[in-house]
């Protein structure tokens, strides 16, 4: 990230997309023994929203209550002084680990699909509008779980910096101060 070529903004028109971003999703693809890329048009738009708005459905886990006893390593660490009852997230839960590994995977899903800038079409050549027709094609066209994590990653990279380029973007602000 370099300040020298920052655009310098003096005003925000309703309408003006000033903070959309787009960009490309490069995944691989192995035919034939022969290494393609395949270069996918990708947005921002949307994502920040289609997150918050599924933080609100993210499951919680079970909580039970344990007695911490102030001898303990745990009991130590919280600074206990007398054994204490405390409420317990139960991360294990085989129902909660069921929930949120589908919790996670509707999410990735949703960003692919929010976050692809392209049209899915049908044999037919028509756009695909329904939901899991959409899903259902990305899976006939054979996206693997690699890719699919990449095309997230990459969407989800848009708008946030890698830690490179905050640190250097800080240090140079450092330096032009």
């Amino acid at each position: 990230m370099d300040k020298a070529n920052a655009k310098l903004v003096t005003e925000i028109r309703i309408g003006d997309d000033l903070f959309k971003s787009n960009g490309f999703s490069y995944v691989k693809v192995t035919k034939n023994g022969v290494v393609q890329t395949l270069k996918i048009p990708i947005k921002s738009s949307g994502i920040t929203e289609l997150i918050e708005e599924f933080k609100a459905k993210e499951p919680r886990p079970p909580v039970t209550r344990e007695l911490v006893k102030a001898d303990s390593d745990l009991g130590r660490a919280m600074g206990l002084t007398k054994n204490t009852w405390v409420k317990m997230p139960d991360l294990s839960d085989p129902d909660y680990i069921k929930r949120k590994e589908k919790y996670e995977s509707d999410l990735g899903i949703a960003i692919v699909l929010k976050g692809l800038d392209l049209k899915l079409l049908d044999e037919n050549g028509n756009e695909i509008t329904d939901r899991q027709k959409k899903i259902d094609a990305l899976k006939a066209a054979g996206l693997s779980g690699e890719q699919f994590t990449q095309i997230v990653s990459d969407i989800r990279e848009l708008t946030s910096w890698k830690e490179e380029e905050k640190e250097n973007f800080f240090d140079s602000s450092l330096e032009t101060t």
